[in-house]
């Protein structure tokens, strides 16, 4: 049986299971050729690919002392994930955040936010919650995901880990075209149509245009995005390559923030197994799916990122690659974001009316944004013998310029106006007085930096595996009143030098069983972001160090393959958000933990595929004093102790063209806000879906997500510590893929 989701090469070899291959997240892209491997039964393993999120030495995922996944684009087009945020928690101990003021927010390893960078095709855009977007998946090729510090690689952020949204490149062997078209709950459509055509032999094209849109699972809500991506390969011979590439991507983000937490004694109608308050606070039943910001509220973006990528083999002891790229970005938000609960009716509104108790107070919060970035990465690989020990040597050098400005306002009054609980009413964004003129912060970030990385084949068994970065970085921070005038004394020009370095040796027991252990440092901004971070607020950069232990293997003849990592975090001198404007100096933080992945293909058919993390993540002593909280020894907000997913699919059912398949996905408790006052209860969802190859070319899917319709907290934003977002519930979808 024929499926649409194979990739030429494993249609060529005949793979007799695809679709459970495609489940349990198998690939054969960027297999370097000295170690392609095809395994029984024409499986190719996932731990022999060589992902280019693990560094530049073209280690494999076995090979490579790291904890590395990747979810394929197969994955994603099997379980209908529509958007990259929502592809990142399928791998062990993610979980997204989902709020429209922190878009692209990730979890992993005990971090979230600014400590979690987001590449695109391996390049750095800025700081993750503020300048990256949820990306439409159909645009994109697989997103790698690398657990734990890796400022050696990329310089900035990358605490927890680091996540690269890789495009889709053309083809020169054939014309390929896949297309799209999704309608499910809540007036959701997917579209996508794209195509690779090779114009000649060594030159070809490629553009996939995807559209999302939804009223919401919250009315309202509505978000959409619109994604285009276009693609030309120059490869004239086998040893040059060039590579260009343009995305434009236009989106609004859902406007959802959240629903307010209200005193149930005063509230009554309490939404049960949701969450605990020590101060008694928690949801009713009748918010839980209100919508509490304005009609017209306002969270769009448009972004171009041209790149060119080129790759030159010299000779076989010598590479040269380049990266060079160009972003330009606008993004706005305007909107009521913060809800307050009114206990009396002491309060009053911009307009100095008194709010009645029981109703809900709203701020007014914009900010715009413009950034210009431009940079350049090159790097030479050498593949020589030292003393007859094979050895592979990576040098090179980055630099980037990065203009960020960022104008924001908001009224004096601490509450521009109120809607009822049970029936809030749109209401208009302004303006209000104070808000205008806004306030103006001009940032400008040069960093350049030199890197290198080794790997020392000292027996055919025993590798070890080096890096080494440091940074030249170069912050210039201003900021004006609303008068205009410039304001000296929260304003500041830095220069921070950051070196980090990673050591690690990878041992082979058996050809496909490897062993590793890894020491990584890192140097990054202060937690928060370095756009928000003011004169006197830190005096140096935050430093991090981890040590990882684990083990990669592949059993049973390829049927079976699975990772374990054990990891320590210390991070020190850390900078956190307390509102939307706000940061404060925090302390430190230690996260320890273990994650394991693996899959199983049962039979021809049959497949079945999970991962479990456990986190213990906490502060440590005099965490955030400056911002009068004491959460010294404290769960950090938003980290849960237990992650969970297990998948299963079953293909060619009564040997018919249908897959059937299930996903369950379980979340432990977690802490919503740095006192520890607040804890989100535990939840687990469950999705079905099936597939029919109506041809080899269309297959039909339908769906249901959170089939048993659980009412869950997603995510408890610190930054707005009065409300709490809620999960999405039941819904339903059918879609048709087509490919060629």
């Amino acid at each position: 049986m024929h499926y649409r989701g194979c990739s030429a090469l494993m249609r060529s070899y005949g793979i007799w299971a695809c679709g459970p291959i495609a489940l349990l997240g198998l690939s054969v892209s960027n297999v370097y050729a000295e170690e392609e491997h095809i395994i029984a039964h024409g499986q190719a393993s996932a731990l022999r690919s060589a992902p280019v999120i693990g560094g530049r030495l073209g280690l494999t995922v076995q090979h490579n002392p790291a904890t590395i996944h990747i979810i394929t684009r197969n994955i994603m087009e099997l379980r209908g994930i529509a958007h990259s945020d929502d592809a990142a928690d399928s791998a062990p101990g993610v979980t997204s955040g989902g709020s429209p003021g922190n878009p692209a927010q990730l979890m992993m390893r005990g971090f979230t936010g600014g400590q979690i960078l987001v590449l695109r095709d391996g390049i750095y855009y800025g700081p993750t919650t503020m300048v990256n977007r949820p990306l439409n998946t159909f645009n994109l090729e697989d997103i790698q995901v690398l657990k734990g510090p890796s400022s050696v690689l990329y310089g900035q952020g990358a605490v927890g880990g680091t996540v690269d949204m890789r495009t889709r490149d053309p083809a020169l062997d054939a014309v390929h075209a896949n297309a799209l078209v999704s309608y499910g709950s809540f007036n959701t459509w997917n579209a996508g149509v794209g195509g690779s055509i090779p114009l000649s032999s060594t030159f070809a094209i490629r553009a996939d245009f995807s559209r999302t849109s939804s009223a919401g699972y919250v009315q309202g809500a509505n978000p959409h995005s619109n994604d285009l991506t276009v693609t030309a390969l120059w490869r004239p011979n086998a040893d040059f390559s060039a590579r260009l590439s343009v995305d434009y991507l236009t989106d609004r983000l859902s406007t959802y923030y959240g629903a307010p937490l209200v005193p149930l004694r005063q509230a009554g109608d309490a939404a049960s197994g949701l969450l605990t308050s020590s101060q008694g606070l928690g949801l009713t039943r009748s918010e839980l799916w209100k919508y509490y910001n304005v009609s017209d509220a306002k969270a769009g973006s448009v972004n171009a990122t041209p790149t060119l990528h080129l790759d030159w083999r010299i000779n076989p002891h010598l590479t040269l690659h380049n990266k060079s790229y160009v972003l330009y970005a606008q993004r706005n938000w305007n909107n009521a974001e913060t809800y307050s609960f009114m206990g009396n009716n002491s309060a009053v509104d911009a307009a100095g009316q008194s709010i009645a108790a029981g109703r809900i107070g709203r701020d007014r919060f914009y900010v715009y944004q413009n950034q210009h970035q431009v940079g350049d990465t090159v790097n030479a690989t050498f593949d020589h013998e030292v003393f007859g020990i094979k050895n592979r040597f990576v040098l090179g050098g980055d630099a980037y310029y990065l203009r960020f400005i960022r104008n924001r306002g908001f009224p004096d009054a601490d509450y521009a106006d109120s809607v009822s609980m049970l029936a809030p009413q749109g209401g208009n964004l302004g303006p209000f007085a104070g808000e205008l003129p806004y306030r103006k912060s001009p940032t400008t970030m040069i960093d350049t930096a030199l890197f290198m990385e080794d790997v020392v084949t000292i027996r055919e068994h025993l590798r070890v595996v080096g890096g080494y970065r440091y940074d030249w970085l170069n912050l210039n921070r201003q900021n004006y009143n609303q008068s205009g005038a410039f304001n000296a004394v929260s304003s500041f020009h830095g220069h921070y030098h950051p070196s980090n370095f990673r050591i690690g040796p990878v041992y082979d027991i058996t050809p496909t069983v490897s062993v590793y252990g890894v020491f990584t440092t890192a140097e990054d901004p202060p937690g928060a972001n370095l756009f928000l971070a003011n004169r006197g607020q830190f005096s140096a950069l935050s430093h991090t160090t981890q040590g990882e232990v684990g083990a990669k293997a592949a059993l049973l003849h390829g049927r079976a393959n699975m990772t374990l990592a054990l990891y320590h975090i210390d991070r020190r001198r850390i900078l956190v958000a307390t509102g939307p404007d706000s940061v404060a100096n925090a302390g430190s933080q230690m996260s320890r933990g273990v994650e394991w992945d693996g899959s199983l293909a049962v039979t021809h058919h049959v497949s079945v595929s999970g991962n479990v993390a456990y986190t213990d993540s906490h502060f440590g002593s005099g965490f955030m004093s400056s911002a009068g909280v004491d959460a010294s020894g404290h769960q950090v907000p938003n980290v849960p102790r237990v992650t969970a997913n297990l998948w299963s699919v079953w293909s060619g059912v009564g040997k018919l063209p249908l897959d059937l398949g299930a996903g369950m996905r379980y979340v432990s408790a977690r802490q919503g806000d740095y006192a520890n006052t607040l804890t989100l209860h535990d939840y687990a969802t469950v999705n079905v879906f099936a597939g029919w190859h109506m041809t080899k070319n269309v297959t039909v899917y339908g769906r249901i997500d959170n089939i048993g319709n659980k009412y869950y907290v997603q995510w408890a934003d610190p930054s707005y510590p009065g409300q709490v977002l809620m999960g999405a519930p039941r819904s339903f979808s059918m879609s048709i893929q087509a490919g060629l």
